[in-house]
């Protein structure tokens, strides 16, 4: 099989490389093994092979990827009787070690059966975007949002995560803002949006942000920017606010934080990931969530936007289209190999 691996850490494009590997061994009990037909690349799997979630040196070769979508090739002893699935049938899978692969061994559980009607396209992003923006809405209305006066502030707005969550949050009845990066992505996100959408290259986007609350208070902004932008989303929140940061997109720019500001307005700071999701939810809000999450996919397959899709064996370029600016939706991998 092919797979996409690296052996330390840097700038994807410069230490991904394609390689022929064995077909993985038969899968043991309770597991199943999987052929993977497309898996989504996600700027969490691109901050790890940058190694901004550990340090040293990846022990060996290491396949990113983490979800993505497949057909069933062979379940190991109790796999069938565990969890139903048979031979030839279609799921996704989450969380699963070493997406970026033609073939995947994973526990039963983690193995989800997709409906007819889901694309591949689709069902390779069904987990890690839909579950993260449900954890932050789940924070968020911890927070205090309230649909009477409170505004939902949403940076990266054109980010797959963003564009979910601003759907599940105007389903609850809650006013959402949109801000992104460029003109460009707000010409493109207006015309799908349910709320404003400000662009930050404007030298006074914070101004129109405002403008756009209309009196209202912001009272939760959600950001996986970091750096420079937290400290304007601080200035734009209510006293008693909430930061709900989800990534760092700004590598290496640390949050610019007033401490005295963020005391004396009572602001708080949290950070959510969907790395938590296994160890902080129960298994009716796990199961809640993916529920929810195929709900999504089968009436709003518009909000799974695959902005190009690669081959395994174009992995470099796959990786630059992933960070380019003004992008809308998720880049995703395929393979066409039997």
């Amino acid at each position: 099989m092919r797979r996409v691996s690296y052996e330390h850490f840097g700038e994807p494009a410069d230490v991904l490389r394609v390689e022929d590997a064995p077909d993985l061994q038969p899968p043991g009990a309770h597991e199943v093994l999987i052929r993977v037909a497309t898996s989504p690349v996600h700027p969490g799997d691109l901050a790890g092979i940058r190694g901004r979630y550990d340090g040293g040196k990846p022990a060996g070769p290491t396949v990113p990827g983490f979800e993505g979508v497949g057909t069933v090739q062979a379940l190991g002893p109790g796999g069938v009787v565990e969890s139903g699935l048979k031979v030839g049938q279609r799921v996704a899978f989450f969380p699963v070690q070493g997406a970026w692969a033609e073939q995947v061994v994973t526990p039963v559980q983690f193995a989800i059966p997709v409906p007819d009607a889901v694309s591949d396209a689709v069902a390779s992003q069904l987990m890690i975007n839909p579950i993260t923006a449900a954890m932050l809405l789940r924070e968020a209305e911890n927070a205090a949002l309230t649909v009477d006066n409170g505004v939902l502030l949403l940076t990266a707005a054109g980010s797959g995560v963003a564009r979910l969550l601003a759907a599940m949050a105007t389903a609850r009845g809650y006013a959402t803002i949109s801000v992104v990066r460029s003109a460009e992505g707000a010409a493109r996100l207006r015309p799908v949006s349910d709320g404003p959408v400000v662009s930050s290259d404007d030298t006074d986007w914070v101004a129109k942000v405002r403008d756009a609350a209309e009196g209202r208070q912001i009272r939760v902004a959600c950001d996986p920017i970091g750096g420079a932008m937290a400290a304007s989303l601080a200035g734009l929140l209510a006293d008693g606010g909430t930061l709900l940061a989800y990534g760092g997109l700004a590598a290496n720019e640390p949050m610019g934080l007033d401490s005295m500001d963020v005391t004396s307005r009572g602001l708080s700071v949290r950070g959510v990931t969907i790395g938590r999701w296994l160890l902080n939810t129960t298994l009716q809000v796990r199961a809640d969530d993916i529920s929810a999450a195929l709900q999504l996919a089968q009436e709003r397959p518009d909000l799974f936007a695959a902005s190009a899709t690669y081959d395994l064996g174009r992995i470099a370029d796959a990786v630059k289209e992933a960070e380019r600016s003004g992008k809308t939706g998720t880049v995703l991998l395929t393979s066409s190999a039997s």
